[in-house]
């Protein structure tokens, strides 16, 4: 009998409870509900308690946000903080924005002479190192995406950035429980630079950073916490809502290692969305893709960088050479090595991770959108650039070495 229910103390984890029960809702909680259930925090004595009732539950998988740490200065910066994610060897930070004599806000008197003549506008405090980064200039974006939506879930995004205002078409929260609220605060900044290489435009006064697609909309999802970590039963309402609201792209740039089948279900019943999520960042190992990239029905990013080299960090597909994207196969390689974007403070940060190369893929779907889901992922196929390079550093041709682990099917590039 359900009001023979003890709510036990203990440590809690996030489960998917398989029972529309109003009586089971209001006594634990809901976070979302979905057709299969609802998911709610639960200690171990509950646990045993709906088991003891015969109530089926299932573990909701928690994933994170896949940036890696910039390390420009030599010091390890709080997102992975280890020898391997940030090596001693890491590449100096790009010298701050002084060519136009403007002093920008964040310089020392060695980088910025004090005889800058000229004072920014009012509203602008600082400004890019280059307008056009390297990787919006490899797959020749910059423009295009009028009526396009893409929905980023992520840590949220600074919504007043000045490359971004009027780039925002909504701003929800997801991580507060059954009812989607306003406000997407991104407390970590990944978020804002993920949707900056999607849509930035440049601000008003154009002297701004600019996305691959600056005419698109960005429907702005926060999905995970300030911490960089994302419960996937907050992603598949995400997933749902951006359907509902006329999305036709979602950009995921976070993941984890096992299939969430809350996110699995969400992108089977919504067919015709674009689905694009990073490939993961703990490569070079073969089939070491995060889900949901790892997901047929999702386009996998995998990252390369200025040169069109893939670093050891981005995780490799299981890819066969047959040009057919199956479970866990990687898709695409993009920018996503020393990336600068749009940040949190609103001003700019260079990132790397298969984060980064993701929103590069959902800004091309963007700019190049053919009607649909499906001629625009074929579309971007029959674009890509093979970029596979062989242990003698020559590019070939071999179809067996093509639509390789770490790539698919190469570099897209707009025409």
């Amino acid at each position: 009998m359900i009001s023979g229910i003890v709510v036990a103390q203990g440590i809690t984890a996030r489960y998917l409870v398989k029972s529309n029960n109003a009586a089971l809702k209001a006594m634990f909680g809901v976070q979302h509900n979905f057709k299969t259930g609802f998911t709610t925090e639960l200690t171990k004595g509950q646990l045993k308690a709906l088991e003891m009732l015969g109530v089926e539950t299932e573990e909701v998988p928690l994933y994170h946000i896949l940036g890696k740490p910039y390390c420009g200065d030599g010091k390890c910066h709080p997102v992975q903080e280890d020898a391997i994610s940030c090596p001693e060897d890491c590449s100096t930070e790009p010298e701050p924005y002084c060519g136009d004599e403007i002093c920008n806000g964040d310089e020392t008197p060695e980088t910025c002479p004090e005889d800058c003549s000229t004072e920014p506008e009012p509203e602008r405090s600082c400004y890019p190192s280059t307008q056009e980064p390297y990787g919006i200039v490899k797959v020749n974006g910059g423009s295009g995406g009028l009526g396009v939506d893409v929905a980023v879930l992520d840590t949220g995004v600074y919504t007043d950035h000045l490359d971004l205002t009027r780039r925002i078409e909504q701003c929800k929260d997801f991580t507060k429980g059954p009812k989607v609220r306003n406000g997407c605060d991104d407390g970590y900044g990944h978020g804002t630079h993920v949707a900056g290489t999607v849509a930035a435009d440049g601000g008003t006064d154009g002297l701004g950073i600019f996305g691959v697609a600056p005419e698109a909309d960005i429907f702005a999802y926060k999905v995970c916490g300030n911490d960089g970590s994302c419960w996937t039963d907050d992603i598949a309402a995400a997933i749902d809502y951006a359907a509902a609201n006329g999305a036709e792209i979602v950009s995921m740039s976070l993941g984890g290692d096992t299939q969430s089948s809350l996110i699995k279900n969400a992108i089977d019943r919504n067919p015709g969305v674009l689905y694009v999520a990073a490939a993961g960042n703990d490569g070079p190992v073969d089939g070491s893709i995060d889900y949901p990239g790892a997901n047929a029905k999702v386009i996998a990013a995998g990252a390369i960088d200025s040169t069109e080299a893939v670093p050891d960090w981005s995780s490799r597909g299981i890819n066969n050479g047959d040009y057919i994207i199956e479970e866990k196969e990687v898709e695409f390689g993009t920018p996503g090595v020393d990336v600068e974007s749009t940040f949190n403070d609103g001003c700019y940060k260079v990132w790397s991770g298969t984060s980064m190369a993701t929103p590069h893929v959902a800004g091309l779907a963007a700019k190049l959108w053919q009607g649909n889901a499906e001629d625009t992922r074929s579309y971007l196929q029959s674009i890509a650039k093979d970029i596979w390079i062989t242990e003698d550093n020559s590019t070939t041709k071999d179809i067996d070495e093509r639509d390789d682990t770490a790539t698919g099917f190469g570099l897209p590039i707009a025409p």
